[in-house]
């Protein structure tokens, strides 16, 4: 941080060699992903913990491509990294989509049951109106973008995105001190990215490890053949997964398995390399507590409480809420997550004293953001009241949300909470409880949960990690990523409605690789469609499951301040209750694989095989970028081999 702070002395501003070739990535890139991921039904090649673009850029630039210094290398990946996801499925696929969905077809019938509701819809917030050319050509294709009808509500979006960008970026600001300095995070996921730029005890050795090339190996070979089974069937599959549910079978074993919640052994490369770079007691915490969460359907099973649903009139996963029914692991995890970010902000008290005592840059920005936000929430629709408490508790996940990902090293790309959700478990559902336009705007929100703009706090803090990691000047990486994102925004919405306008959402949904967002562009209207027209009181089993996962959140983080080798993690507890499905048999893997090198090799020898890991990681975000190009070549609609 010293080496950091002396250059930012030295210099503030950006020099064009990294800019210029980030530009042109992002460019590039933002047109590509249009075939690969929305038109082919290719892997994703921008979105996810490692965007395989900035990933691929970088290994060539490690290998002198192109003379970089390591920090402008450091500029460039931070950049593109922020930048590349907004062009795809990190924001435009899911978001451009459902602007439009509730203007066609059913959703848009004046005797239909969103008729009132779209009339609540300001004409700056969506283009055109019910069934207008610009839901039509959206949906049908063969049109040409209706710029005349964009251009406004784009605008308007770019400005709350940007706002929300300054605003998180000065949140941040005002934690670095605390999580940088004080508690110094080790940020696990910026492994390869330092490996790559020499910045860690590699020192620019992954090239010359056996072991870095032995872990890559096994991703080429495993989707090397996966990939020939897709296009050619005849060729055998290596199978990656274990669904236990086709072994639970018979009652009450078979509850630990539903349709809802799936308990499935599944493992990946990139994954298991991922847990291996965790702190030992995140992985082991991750797949114990989602064990532990099989233990809880069982019992509720056995209690006659596993078909109880609450309350809560939503039903279905457009709510981020499964399963629906008791023990309610989506509420302990969120309940989880704000003590997470409570007990992390009054551990960081002192800072935020300090910078609004002293009214520093990044209190000025924080201040200035929210109020552009909170405006712009006013503008649309929302009381100030309600507007205010949904800022407030969107940046207190979004804390949360980051310190899983920067501290615990968990894949956490976007921050799953639906801001209108705490609400009406609250002040219940129906007519008269809100006003439409409330429930709309609720709705509309979800593009901060549906994408991955929520967790960029978490990308930021890695960029500032990256810069004092590297002696770049804060102020460089500051206005670095700030142009990535920006160009991300503009590059992403042009490639991405011309690609909508020339195929139609029904092609992509059907023939392509358009259905994720066309169903999601659904959900939003069935969000407001559920909760403005069913009446639902106080919800008290979620509120108190909430509460449960709060509790013992806070048990496990005293616990882990009283006693030094306490095994279990508050951050394991949160993510393997809530989200555990996802990692959980790679979590396992990956501790098992740690735990053995450490107990019986040491130190040394994890450092000497954890070039593995990182290439078992690098190698799979490779293969993506290869069957990407090879749904290229071939360039059949929904042909692609998504991974």
């Amino acid at each position: 941080m010293a080496q950091c702070m002396e250059n930012e002395k030295k210099g503030r501003f950006l020099t064009w060699k990294p800019i210029l070739l980030a530009v042109g990535v992002l460019v590039l890139s933002a047109w590509l992903v249009q075939k690969v991921e929305l038109l082919y039904a290719g892997p994703s090649i921008a979105d996810g913990v490692f965007p395989a673009v900035p990933v691929a850029v970088l290994a060539l630039l490690a290998l002198g491509a192109w003379r970089l210094d390591r920090g402008d290398r450091a500029v460039f990946y931070a950049a593109v990294t922020v930048g590349l996801p907004v062009t795809a499925s990190g924001l435009m696929h899911r978001f451009l989509p459902a602007l439009v969905t509730g203007f066609y077809g059913g959703f848009a019938s004046p005797t239909g049951r969103y008729a009132q509701f779209l009339e609540q819809i300001p004409p700056w917030l969506a283009p055109g109106g019910p069934n207008s050319a610009a839901a039509i050509g959206a949906f049908e294709g063969a049109h040409s973008v209706p710029w005349s009808d964009w251009v406004f509500p784009l605008l308007f979006w770019l400005f709350f995105f940007l706002a929300l960008f300054l605003t998180s970026f000065c949140l941040v600001g005002i934690l670095r001190t605390r999580w940088l300095e004080t508690e110094r995070m080790g940020f696990p996921l910026l492994g390869l990215p330092l490996g790559l730029l020499g910045a860690d005890e590699e020192k620019m050795g992954l090239y010359r490890r056996r072991a870095f090339w032995w872990g890559v190996a096994v991703p080429v070979v495993l989707f090397g053949v996966n990939g020939l089974h897709h296009y050619f069937p005849s060729v055998g599959e290596i199978s990656i997964g274990l669904d236990l549910g086709h072994f639970l079978l018979d009652p009450p074993w078979r509850s630990m398995a539903s349709f809802t919640s799936p308990f499935r052994f599944e493992v990946t490369p990139a994954l298991v390399g991922v847990a291996y770079l965790m702190p030992v007691e995140v992985s082991f915490s991750t797949w114990f507590f989602f064990l532990l969460t099989r233990l809880q359907l069982l019992l509720a099973h056995l209690a006659g409480t596993s078909e109880e649903h609450g309350v809560f009139v939503g039903l279905g996963s457009q709510w981020l809420d499964w399963p629906n029914t008791v023990p309610f692991f989506m509420s302990q995890a969120r309940g989880g997550l704000i003590v997470l970010a409570l007990v992390s902000l009054w551990a960081a008290r002192r800072v935020f004293q300090t910078a609004f005592v002293r009214f520093e840059w990044p209190a000025r920005g924080l201040v200035a953001g929210f109020c552009m936000l909170w405006g712009w929430l006013f503008a649309v629709g929302l009381s100030p009241g309600v507007g205010f408490w949904t800022l407030a508790s969107f940046l207190l996940f979004a804390i949360a949300f980051a310190r899983l990902r920067v501290d615990g090293g968990l894949p956490v790309t976007g921050v799953p909470v639906l801001m209108g959700y705490l609400f009406f478990l609250v002040f219940g559902t129906g007519p008269g409880v809100f006003e439409d336009q409330t429930y709309v705007i609720f709705a509309f929100l979800a593009v901060l949960s549906y994408t991955s703009v929520g967790l960029w706090p978490g990308v930021q803090f890695e960029g500032l990690k990256l810069a004092e990691r590297t002696g770049v000047p804060v102020q460089r990486m500051v206005w670095a990523m700030f142009w990535g994102v920006g160009i991300g925004l503009v590059v992403g919405a042009i490639f991405s409605l011309n690609t909508i306008y020339e195929y139609g959402i029904f092609a992509l949904d059907q023939q392509g690789g358009g259905r994720t967002a066309a169903r999601i562009g659904r959900y939003y209207h069935y969000l407001y469609g559920d909760v403005a027209t069913q009446q639902g009181g106080t919800d008290w089993y979620r509120l108190a499951a909430h509460a449960a996962g709060g509790a013992v959140t806070w048990i496990l983080v005293f616990l882990r301040g009283r006693f030094l080798r306490w095994p279990l993690h508050p951050i394991g507890y949160v993510y393997g209750t809530g989200f555990g499905w996802t990692i959980w048999g790679a979590a396992l893997v990956g501790w098992f694989c740690k735990w053995l090198v450490a107990q019986y090799g040491g130190a040394t020898t994890y450092r000497k095989v954890r070039p593995f890991f990182l290439g078992m990681i690098f190698s799979e975000v490779s293969m993506r970028l290869f069957w990407a190009g090879v749904a290229m070549w071939r360039g059949e609609m929904g042909s692609g081999y998504g991974m």
